[in-house]
């Protein structure tokens, strides 16, 4: 009996419910995009010092974009060697790479300031006007990668390494 008076008290509540569709576009708030890969190029044996400057249409290109407010920490590492995929080859390359960034808005070398030790917390735009009255607050800075390889006598091949740029926020 008590569980059939509860039905019938349920059953004699009105139920109301709403339905709300909401989308939302929400834009990241880093991306960065390789522009131009970092290339040295076809080397021969006992070659000597390979350099890619700073300019160079060969150096990397790294373009990020974020909130203009926006500080971010870029770390380079950079391996010491290029490392033969042969595994029964032992020679190896010696790897010197450098970073500088350009926070002006604009991709340009000439305004590029070198990274100290390959790693800096560094404000995403440097520019004087204010940009949250114009309505564009996303702004583009560019990180370039150059340096240079001492190829010796090694034998022919492929040499690689993996250097991780790694960019976060604030």
């Amino acid at each position: 009996m008590l569980i059939s008076f509860i039905w019938v008290t349920l059953d004699l509540i009105p139920a109301n419910s709403q339905f709300i569709n909401l989308r939302l576009k929400i834009e990241p708030e880093l991306n960065v995009t390789v522009e131009q890969s970092l290339d040295f190029g076809n080397v021969v044996s006992n070659s000597g010092y390979r350099e890619v400057r700073i300019g160079d249409v060969r150096m990397g290109v790294f373009s990020i974009r974020a909130y203009y407010t926006q500080n971010i920490q870029i770390n380079m590492l950079v391996p010491e060697e290029l490392i033969n995929i042969n595994p029964a080859v032992t020679e190896r390359i010696p790897l010197q790479l450098e970073a500088s960034y350009n926070n002006s808005g604009v991709n340009n070398i000439n305004n590029a300031v070198p990274l100290s030790n390959n790693q800096g917390l560094i404000s995403i735009y440097d520019g004087d006007e204010n940009l949250s009255n114009s309505g564009d607050v996303w702004q583009e800075m560019f990180l370039y990668v150059y340096g240079g390889i001492d190829v010796g006598n090694i034998p022919n091949g492929i040499y690689t390494a993996e250097v991780v740029v790694s960019v976060t926020y604030e």
